[in-house]
């Protein structure tokens, strides 16, 4: 790959989404729509917790849908092994759960920035770039 291309690719993938981004498309907020038309990234880790919010079929078809454009990110053994450091710094002070520390973790070693609506759940990890969604789409 080319200096050019991995340049271009890290900036096109500068945004990695929560899942209450998410949310809003299935909800059928434009705005996100819009966003999620600027390519960010998802951890599998958010298409986990949509899938396990669903109550039906014809929900997880939505999801699935929803999800299958956007670029994403599997959990390898170093993401994993900074969740644990975060669960491990956080989890006592500050009540970090083991999904968001994933996608926190994620999101620190590929330097992504997050984009949320729960800035408090990730506000106070050192290291984590984080912006709120209301901020991201209205930027897009």
């Amino acid at each position: 790959m080319t200096v050019f291309k991995h340049v271009l690719r890290q900036k096109m993938n500068r945004h990695l989404v929560d899942t209450t981004v998410l949310v809003e498309l299935l909800r059928g907020n434009i705005l996100a729509k819009k966003f999620l038309e600027s390519s960010p990234e998802i951890s599998k880790i958010t298409l986990v917790e949509l899938i396990q919010g669903c109550k039906n079929k014809e929900e997880l078809r939505l999801v699935e849908k929803a999800c299958d454009p956007l670029h994403q990110i599997k959990i390898n053994s170093e993401i994993s092994s900074l969740a644990i450091d975060l669960l491990r710094k956080y989890n006592l002070s500050h009540g970090l759960l083991f999904l968001d520390a994933l996608i926190a973790a994620t999101c620190i070693i590929r330097k992504n920035i997050l984009v949320t609506q729960n800035l408090r759940d990730f506000r106070f990890i050192t290291g984590l770039e984080v912006i709120s969604q209301k901020e991201a789409f209205v930027t897009s």
